[in-house]
């Protein structure tokens, strides 16, 4: 479904109303209970999934465990408001059973609490998205309902990983109370961990390596419908965020290890610090002096060679008149012209080249004075016919764009409702409707 079919509705207006917030989340006991009758029904406890009213009236007593009792109507007013995102009631054998939503509520939690690196699942299912975008005659349904069935599964690797990081320095903070050899042990463990997850950050770049052929395979294909445009710009978004929070895991990562290495470096020093004294102490009490006067260290330590006696050389300077060094011959470099006018050519191509650039943003902007609008996407596909160069055509509009931004004032640019303007003669190029209008 596009997102202009959903455009009259208000999320946040519809989870204000009344008491929708509090039915799709329950309080903390009430959804504890819930927890407690899904892992049942996940253990086969249940026959066929349902349960009667004294299931849940015990899973209630079991959650909540105070010293005073709560009356059954407290229980029944629970029930009656889960009643409308979690339970329903089976008339015919008089028991309860568990509504889509109540699945789902349940199943990601336990998913995002327990967690699974698995990038070889991550990898298979790009696979298979490539493999059905190739064999696709109906783009429009692959972007609603092949990409986005499993969009959940590729993001919740990266949160996964970047709650494992995040646990790690919880449970070392946690252990900062503990006796010093301990806290030792437990920050090698913990940059053990970082270590592990920057591999795993290396694993998911790979696995996620797909995706650019999924990004290439819908710019290949030819498409004018807006709906389907907004879907696939969607995917890009997606294939953008995934790359954004991996380097985000690693900037992290790169952040902490150091920091962790410095603290595991400062509270070794004292326990190496003790062992050198330890070592002298030694060696003051066991090593003894000769006659003259060299000391013995103990048997087990060899001792140093301090002094060894050199032998002595005569030594004849020589003279520099009596025996001049021979000259040096001089290297003389031979140019090479062929080399030096092909750089003297780039040279002036490139200058040449911002002449062109320039007169064209000279010639776009006096159009701006003189008709108070000038639209730049057709400007840029003109560019690109007379100069035969995407380069120039690519500086030439985004100078234009910064040069807008720039002067906020006078200048404004319009994308309007982002319909798309494509070309004859370049059909791989695809530009919305850009304006630039003068305020003044």
């Amino acid at each position: 479904m596009s997102k202009k079919s959903n455009a009259n509705f208000n999320f946040v207006k519809t989870l204000n109303e009344d008491r929708t917030y509090g039915l799709l989340f329950p309080e903390r006991e009430v959804g504890l209970a819930i927890v407690l009758i899904y892992e049942k029904i996940e253990e086969g406890f249940f026959e066929n999934g349902k349960f009667s009213e004294k299931d849940l009236h015990e899973a209630f007593e079991k959650i909540y465990i105070t010293k005073e009792r709560y009356p059954k109507e407290v229980y029944s007013g629970h029930i009656m408001n889960l009643q409308e995102y979690f339970l329903d009631y089976d008339q015919q054998v008089q028991k309860y059973y568990f509504k889509d939503y109540a699945y789902k509520f349940c199943k990601h939690a336990k998913e995002t609490l327990k967690g699974a690196f698995n990038p070889t699942r991550i990898q298979k299912i790009c696979n298979r998205l490539t493999s059905s975008l190739k064999d696709t005659d109906d783009l429009k349904f692959w972007l609603e309902d092949e990409f986005k069935k499993y969009e959940p599964d590729l993001r919740e690797q990266i949160d996964f990983l970047d709650r494992q990081i995040s646990l790690s320095i919880e449970n070392l903070k946690k252990e900062t109370n503990l006796s010093k050899h301990s806290f030792i042990n437990a920050l090698v463990a913990t940059e053990e961990n970082l270590t592990k997850s920057q591999q795993h950050v290396r694993e998911l770049r790979a696995a996620y390596s797909e995706t650019k052929t999924i990004r290439s395979i819908l710019e290949n294909k030819s498409n004018s419908d807006n709906d389907i445009n907004i879907l696939i710009s969607e995917v890009y978004l997606f294939i953008k965020y995934i790359n954004d929070r991996l380097n985000s895991i690693d900037r992290k990562l790169d952040r902490i290890q150091p920091k962790i290495r410095q603290l595991f470096s400062t509270l070794n020093k004292t326990a190496f610090n003790s062992q050198i004294e330890k070592f002298i102490l030694y060696m003051l009490n066991n090593s003894e002096l000769d006659n003259k006067k060299n000391i013995l260290f103990p048997q087990e330590i060899n001792c140093p060679v301090l002094h060894i006696s050199t032998p002595k050389f005569t030594i004849i300077s020589r003279d520099k008149n009596l025996f001049p060094a021979k000259p040096k011959k001089r290297k003389i470099y031979t140019q090479n012209e062929t080399v030096i006018n092909k750089n003297k050519e780039r040279l002036l191509d490139e200058l040449r080249e911002l002449d062109i650039i320039k007169k064209w943003e000279e010639f776009i902007i006096s159009e701006i004075n003189l008709k108070e609008k000038v639209n730049l996407s057709e400007t840029f596909f003109k560019i690109l016919k007379e100069e035969k160069s995407d380069q120039i055509a690519v500086t030439v509009f985004f100078n234009l764009v910064e040069y807008v931004y720039n002067n906020p004032k006078k200048l404004k640019l319009d994308i309007g409702d982002k319909s798309l303007i494509k070309d004859k003669e370049f059909k791989n190029i695809t530009l919305w409707k850009i304006s630039i209008m003068k305020l003044e």
